[in-house]
């Protein structure tokens, strides 16, 4: 116990030292808090390993269809699948993106969703995250730094190490590019727009040998993304990996008045460069949606959902606003919008005056809430 407690006060120290803090959002402001550690790795048996990642892989190839539908023939809308009013009042919904179509007709590159396993063995999807996901690097920093303390450890039988973040990144960046003759040969760039994701830019830059930038440091030529490098001089830019949300690439197509890099948009629909993730993906992060992720999976790919949501209800049909309205101390309560990704409230704790503005909050505006049954996780 205390060679575990002496590896937390130092993987701590170090992940401090080392500017490993994330921004959270609390009460409406935005904090930063250090990223938290627990010494003690987290094992996964062989089959549940299996179950997720198959249950992902469906997961994520249904959000794929669905963007690439959404913004191309949009069949499921045609098929009364999911409501139109649904899709196209959400405030993810690019119309800057209708008939774009990224490289390779691949929108989710790279994608992050919250899982939850409850006492009774069971597992659930929580949400997802497309746009800009995040979070990666803390685990995996940790954990390296651990192994070098507790080598033993990883070395039992039959443990299979999943630090391999640094290979599964440059394998999908030459997978992005393979067949594009015109795009080899150039950078990659990690795009950031605040001092958020600072650490998580720099990380993954040592680890894949992109290089971190800022939008300012990018710009638009002949159509092509070239890289102001500080030595004097442009690069060609082939990858555009970002850390940014979809309003902060491009303030001439986007409704962003700041920030961004002009006509980039021009570039990526031209095909001269790859986006991870597409833009527009952000659609796929409107929690609303969430609750039509088992259609989507039986409608493009006719198989069986694996992967189960945890139960959700929206306010946009009446009798499941309802349903909410009646048994709000049951239920957590989400801003639909990715970029409002507030922290759940759970309605138990809500006093009897905030309960009555949360109520008339969600009639007056239903599209833009979504509510989730308290599912109690397994402790461990």
């Amino acid at each position: 116990m205390q060679d575990l407690s002496s590896a937390r006060t130092m993987v701590n120290r170090w992940m401090q030292d080392q500017g490993a803090r994330f921004s959270v959002i609390r009460q409406g402001s935005r904090q930063v808090a250090d990223a938290p550690f627990d010494p003690i790795p987290r094992t996964l048996a062989a089959r549940d390993f299996t179950y997720l990642e198959q249950g992902l892989i469906q997961r994520v190839s249904a959000l794929n269809l669905f963007l690439s539908d959404i913004y191309g023939h949009r069949m499921i809308l045609r098929d009364g699948v999911i409501p139109e009013e649904f899709v196209y009042s959400s405030p993810d919904f690019r119309p800057e993106c209708m008939h774009l179509r990224p490289i390779k007709d691949i929108y989710t590159h790279i994608t992050a969703t919250d899982l939850i396993h409850t006492a009774d063995g069971k597992w659930y999807a929580m949400e997802d995250s497309l746009a800009a996901p995040a979070g990666i690097t803390y685990p995996h920093f940790a954990r390296k730094l651990l192994k070098a303390r507790f080598p033993e450890d990883y070395m039992a039988p039959g443990l299979c190490d999943n630090c391999g973040l640094d290979i599964l990144l440059r394998q999908l960046y030459r997978d992005v590019l393979e067949g594009k003759p015109g795009l080899e040969g150039g950078l990659v760039v990690l795009l950031r727009v605040d001092g958020d994701a600072d650490f998580e830019i720099q990380y993954l830059a040592g680890l894949t040998g992109a290089v971190a930038a800022e939008a300012g440091d990018l710009v638009v030529m002949d159509n092509k993304v070239y890289y102001r490098s500080p030595r004097g001089g442009y690069q060609r830019v082939s990858i555009l990996h970002r850390m940014a949300p979809d309003r902060a690439l491009d303030p001439l197509c986007f409704d962003e008045p700041t920030g961004g890099i002009p006509h980039l948009m021009e570039a990526y629909s031209a095909g001269n460069i790859a986006i991870l993730n597409a833009p527009g993906c952000s659609l796929a992060e409107d929690r609303g949606l969430l609750a039509f992720i088992p259609d989507m999976i039986r409608y493009y790919l006719d198989e069986t959902p694996l992967l189960p949501n945890v139960p959700a209800y929206l306010p946009w049909y009446e009798d499941q606003r309802e349903y909410i309205l009646s048994h709000m101390d049951s239920l957590f309560f989400k801003d639909v919008a990715s970029d409002r990704r507030t922290a759940a409230i759970r309605g138990s704790t809500l006093t009897a005056e905030q309960r009555e503005t949360m109520k008339k909050a969600i009639e007056a505006d239903p599209r833009h809430f979504m509510a989730q049954e308290i599912v109690a996780a397994e402790r461990l």
